[in-house]
């Protein structure tokens, strides 16, 4: 087998090269066609510019407090990721929230010396708040031409180990892959918090935009070999999204999955009123938090995850009471050592784990008046607060929630009106069959 390289320019480009949510093309179309082709989806990247501007002009450093996530990048503008068929339509994989979903995903599985090196070159992303303002918001280091990046698109499909089959006999005829811009008010944010006149005008835009990857080129013998079978099976592990809102002490989720083999489930929460707000970064993944005088954390008291209503798959529940205070006024209870391990756990399987930015400074918030929002006052990388349960470390198969309602109870200290957004990730693993009439996905 040989490969090729492919590249692909958006079927909805304009007519001057650049896309912006805010002059109405909130969509990115790439068409990969039908062909006998087997594309790899670890290699396909996502590759442009990225300006930031204010009406017809770039902002400078000297003009304003605006900023984008330091954590995320160019991540954060994408709002959905949706893959489906080019020759049925068909839906593949579908990830609402994509951006949240990376939140979670990049302090977990990377490290802060991947964010200080080729993360900062390929996704814009990097620790340090002012580096990323200078360098990227301000476009100080790039004479306004934008900031290149170039990134990958994790995913379930994309991250499976086998090519997909791009043809329409045995495969699944061809790739839409769609991608929804995040709107500028949740991706700026002023870290100040005290004004935000200077960043009602702003806006993102990209430029250059192309969608590159290889693709294996099978031997004659070969797609005989695969034009012989009528049917066949590709599995694929895939990530959907839920979201609710928590405003009570007493936090309740229940959702009817409908898949027969769920892998893990991952949260991450940020209060309600923080989401498309100037004043706060809208990709943050803070504790639950209080709107009382120093944004407190509301303390998880207990954890408790179920199926069908029943404890599962650990039999007991998770309770964070600490017999000292913290040091140095930080409350620890936010990041319970049981909490971290289960959420990292479900993200990606802790034993597979080689990096992460996650540990005990980032995975709290100062108690009594240090503002939460302060993003230059937030070390090792930024706030990673999560939750989450791996349901299979072992086999790869998952848990069967068909039939049953996947859950999860809280006891929290939410004692201020303060509704806080939670974010809900699933990791099922699935199985694609392709047939000469069309693909059906089983879940």
């Amino acid at each position: 087998m040989s490969r090729v390289n492919l590249e692909i320019v958006p079927s909805n480009i304009t007519s001057d090269g650049t896309l912006s949510y805010r002059n109405g093309q909130p969509t990115i179309q790439f068409i990969i066609g039908e062909q006998d082709r087997m594309l790899i989806g670890q290699s396909i990247r996502l590759t442009g510019k990225l300006r930031c501007r204010k009406t017809s002009t770039a902002f400078s450093a000297s003009n304003t407090n605006m900023n984008i996530s330091q954590k995320l990048g160019i991540y954060s503008v994408i709002d959905q990721l949706n893959i489906s068929s080019q020759r049925t339509a068909q839906s593949i994989e579908s990830i609402r929230h994509y951006n949240r979903m990376m939140s979670s995903y990049l302090p977990v599985t990377t490290s802060q010396d991947d964010s200080l090196t080729h993360l900062g070159m390929e996704a814009l992303i990097n620790p340090n708040y002012d580096l990323v303002k200078h360098s990227v918001t301000d476009n100080a280091l790039t004479n306004n031409l934008g900031n290149d990046f170039c990134v990958p698109l994790p995913c379930g499909l994309f991250l499976g180990s086998d090519p997909i089959p791009l043809s329409g006999q045995h495969g699944v005829g061809g790739l839409n892959v769609e991608i929804q811009l995040a709107p500028d008010d949740n991706v700026f944010y002023n870290p100040n918090s005290n004004t935000t006149t200077d960043l009602t005008e702003a806006f993102y835009e990209l430029s250059d935009v192309k969608l590159v990857a290889e693709a294996i080129i099978p031997t004659a013998q070969d797609l005989s070999a695969l034009q012989a079978s009528p049917n066949h099976t590709f599995n694929f592990n895939s990530i959907s999204s839920y979201y609710s809102v928590i405003n009570s002490a007493n936090g309740i989720l229940n959702f009817n999955l409908g898949m027969s083999k769920v892998l893990g489930v991952f949260c991450n929460v940020l209060p309600a009123s923080h989401i498309n707000n100037l004043s706060f970064d809208g990709m943050a993944t803070l504790p639950f938090t209080n709107s009382d005088v120093g944004k407190s954390a509301a303390r998880v008291n207990q954890c408790i995850f179920t199926k069908a209503g029943t404890r599962f798959p650990l039999e007991y529940n998770i309770d964070t009471i600490h017999k000292d205070r913290p040091y140095n006024g930080l409350d620890q209870s936010t990041g319970d050592s049981q909490i971290i391990r289960n959420y990292m756990n479900a993200v990606l399987q802790f034993s597979k784990n080689l990096r992460t930015q996650v540990s005990p400074q980032n995975f709290q918030i100062a108690e009594g008046g240090t503002n939460y929002n302060n993003a230059k006052q937030v070390i090792e990388g930024g706030d990673a607060w999560g939750i989450g349960i791996n349901y299979d470390t072992i086999s790869g198969e998952g848990v069967d929630f068909s039939t049953t309602n996947w859950g999860l109870n809280l006891n929290l200290d939410l004692h201020t009106v303060n509704p806080q957004a939670i974010f809900v990730f699933v990791h099922s693993k699935n199985t694609l069959l392709t047939t000469p009439s069309g693909i059906q996905i089983i879940h």
